[in-house]
């Protein structure tokens, strides 16, 4: 699956590029030029989302859940 984000990317006075994802703000990438910024914000995002998802799944084994039968009377 592809997903989409919104990176803003900022010249810097003294040279270089910094990019960054609204929707993962811990999400950040450098670079010479903007190209450069990109790839490697890019790279940051697939970092965390891999952890967000090793994350998700060690929480989701960690759930128990237990499937129980009850009756219920019919009221007519």
């Amino acid at each position: 699956m592809i997903m989409h984000y919104t990176i803003i990317t900022e010249c810097h006075e003294k040279g270089g590029f910094t990019a960054r994802c609204v929707e993962i703000p811990s999400a950040r990438g450098y670079g010479n030029t903007q190209g450069e910024a990109i790839a490697n914000i890019r790279e940051a995002i697939e970092v965390v989302r891999e952890a967000q998802n090793a994350e998700l799944a060690k929480t989701i084994a960690s759930v128990h859940s237990e499937i129980i039968k009850i009756e219920v009377a019919d009221s007519a």
